[in-house]
């Protein structure tokens, strides 16, 4: 079954049930799905075929949910595009997806015709409207790209993860297993439509289970934890930033837990005192989880007894838990060997939801997938117990916040800066975002800029969480005998500033 039809079949049968709830509006799941199919309608009129892309660039509210189930209904291929990007970014995937259609709130500031704003050139622009009528849901194949997700190469030029209509709908089954959710969990979602997994690995999923679903990004620890006591809230997550003041509000309003069963924290290292504080707190029902978009659902997770005393990991509290039960993780050395438990090497992992491939690139495709295992590019070890630890990265990429960072990207943009004969960027420890992006730079002789300087034209070319919030300047950048310029040293020059 479709994961349009596969949700679609549970909204008929609760069609009053309150399916979500952003901003002061709700929708019941038949006011949902009818809404839906009208979007769907919307991009008929507009000549959008069935299995045409359609990029969404979306914020938080209820529409946006809408559009997603829109697509899926239709049969169109469903563009995730991260609201935080920058005109340049958005232009690039919705150049590389070969887009039928570009949706987005206010959609007519990306248009080119406005004159103003941050245009988007797309042969459709649209803003999420519904004034169509409702079209019958089409089946899609099975093999049929169902959301692609864009993830920046090493390289910087994105690459779509293609997720697709069978393997949507397995990771929608499988994600209430995975993260211990029940039928009718609602949820307190301090996620955000910026990341495209908390649409399949979240959003979608409590639909499935005929749960509720209630946006709460940006909301204060003190503001989150009322609402979930008012809605008593079953399930939410914690990203890295807010966990301590979390633990906090949770500590003085303890009556919070008397509803919350669940409490995920996944994309981006917590510190294990913060994590052992949290757990203190509110005990087995957290669940730590690693996963990357193109595994889909994640690959490893812990369970209620993992925080018991008689848990066998090496360090429960460093570690993302063991392989799933639809996973398994391989850890390789250089040489492509199997390392024993406990050595460190790259992790490969081997799931029933991994990605499809790269839209377009088989080249990528093949050097990521090889022999059914992905290369994940995490060096990371397992211990004798089957817990996974990620200790490092095989690639630069730098997790900011739960944002990924490559900083190719990052060095491609600075290099464009008058002024700037040489830059390098690297992450360095942050306490409240785990990573930050810092930049090394080498002035061109004449040249006096400073950091400030460096901010604002990153700020214009990039999205904002990948500027430098650091710059170290440098006379010359330090090289190896090949070379290359050494992250590890240029780390080492920033902590000694």
């Amino acid at each position: 079954m479709t994961p349009g039809m596969l949700l679609l079949s549970v909204a008929r049968r609760i069609p009053g049930r309150v399916a979500v709830r952003a901003g002061g509006t709700e929708r019941t799941y038949g006011d949902l799905f009818d809404n839906a199919a009208r979007f769907a309608g919307v991009l008929t009129a507009h000549g959008v075929r069935a299995g045409d892309r359609v990029a969404l660039m979306m914020d938080n509210r209820v529409e946006a949910l809408e559009c997603y189930l829109g697509c899926l209904l239709g049969g169109y291929t469903a563009v995730h595009v991260n609201d935080r990007l920058a005109r340049p970014e958005v232009q690039s995937i919705v150049d590389d997806a070969g887009v039928a259609a570009f949706v987005a709130p206010a959609a007519g500031r990306f248009d080119p015709a406005a004159g103003s704003g941050r245009p988007v050139s797309a042969p459709v622009v649209l803003e999420p409207v519904f004034d169509a009528a409702p079209i019958a849901p089409r089946l899609a194949p099975p093999s049929a790209p169902a959301i692609i997700g864009y993830t920046s190469g090493t390289t910087g030029a994105p690459k779509g993860v293609v997720i697709t209509q069978e393997n949507l709908s397995r990771i929608i089954r499988h994600m209430p297993v995975h993260d211990g959710l029940r039928p009718g969990s609602r949820c307190a979602f301090t996620g955000s439509f910026s990341f495209v997994a908390g649409i399949w690995g979240v959003m979608l999923p409590h639909l499935y289970l005929g749960g509720e679903l209630s946006f709460m990004a940006g909301l204060p620890p003190a503001e989150w934890v009322d609402r979930m006591i008012r809605e008593r809230s079953t399930f939410t997550y914690v990203p890295s930033p807010l966990a301590p003041a979390f633990t906090e509000e949770v500590r003085r309003r303890p009556e919070v837990l008397g509803s919350l069963t669940g409490v995920l924290h996944s994309a981006s290292a917590m510190r294990p005192e913060v994590m052992r504080d949290l757990v203190s707190v509110i005990g087995d029902r957290f669940v730590e989880t690693w996963g990357m978009t193109e595994t889909g659902a994640p690959v490893t997770t812990t369970v209620p007894a993992d925080w018991t005393g008689a848990c066998e990991a090496d360090d429960i509290y460093a570690s993302a838990g063991r392989p799933a039960h639809i996973a398994a993780v391989r850890v390789i050395g250089p040489d492509g060997a199997d390392v024993p438990a406990g050595g460190e090497g790259e992790l490969l992992v081997q799931s029933e939801t991994l990605f499809a491939g790269y839209f377009r690139r088989p080249e990528a495709t093949s050097e990521a997938l090889r022999d059914g295992w992905l290369h994940t590019g995490d060096i990371g070890r397992v211990d004798r117990a089957g817990y996974v630890y990620i200790t490092d990265r095989l690639k630069d990429m730098i997790v900011t916040g739960g944002m990924n960072v490559y900083p190719a990207e990052v060095e491609q943009a600075l290099s464009r800066m008058p002024g700037v004969a040489e830059a390098a960027v690297f992450g360095a420890p942050d306490e409240r975002w785990g990573e930050t992006v810092v930049a090394a730079i080498v002035r061109a002789p004449g040249h006096t800029f400073d950091e400030a300087a460096v901010t604002a034209w990153c700020r214009q070319h990039l999205a904002s969480y990948k500027k430098p919030t650091s710059v170290l300047f440098l006379d010359a950048l330090p090289r190896n005998a090949a070379l290359k310029v050494p992250k590890p040293r240029l780390r080492e020059l920033y902590a000694r500033r």
